[in-house]
Order: structure tokens, then C-alpha cells, then sequence
């Protein structure tokens, strides 16, 4: 059995909102005058965040699937 044939759409779904999130505030977060002092640290953080949602979407389908 495949890897896509076990998650669900509801659940692919989620990963895309993730994945399009973390890129929006990756790329505009320097756009913002409030933000542009801290611009790297929130991108280091939203790349963060983005890393750890992927590693956990690949552990929760190895050990719970």
C-alpha cells in the first residue's frame, strides 16, 4: 500500500494550508513596516514551523498508519 492511498483528503488538505501559510509569511512578512526589525526572526520561525508540520505529518502516517 502507497503512502497517498492511506491519507485522506481532509488531511492533504490541511498539509496544503500549511505548507501556503508558512510560505505567505515567509515571503511578505518583510513587507510589513511594523515587522521589517524582525523579518528574519519571523522567517526563521514560519521555516521552523514549517519543518516540524512536515516531520510530524511524516511520523504521525509512519507510526499511527
Amino acid at each position: 500500500m502507497g503512502f497517498f492511498e492511506t491519507v485522506t483528503p481532509a488531511e492533504m488538505r490541511a498539509g496544503q494550508l500549511l505548507t501556503f501559510w508558512t510560505m505567505i509569511v515567509t515571503m511578505f512578512v518583510g513587507y510589513v513596516p511594523p515587522l521589517r526589525p524582525y523579518a528574519h526572526r519571523i522567517r526563521l520561525t514560519a521555516a521552523a514551523v514549517y519543518l516540524l508540520g512536515a516531520l510530524g505529518f511524516a511520523v504521525y502516517f509512519v507510526a499511527f498508519r
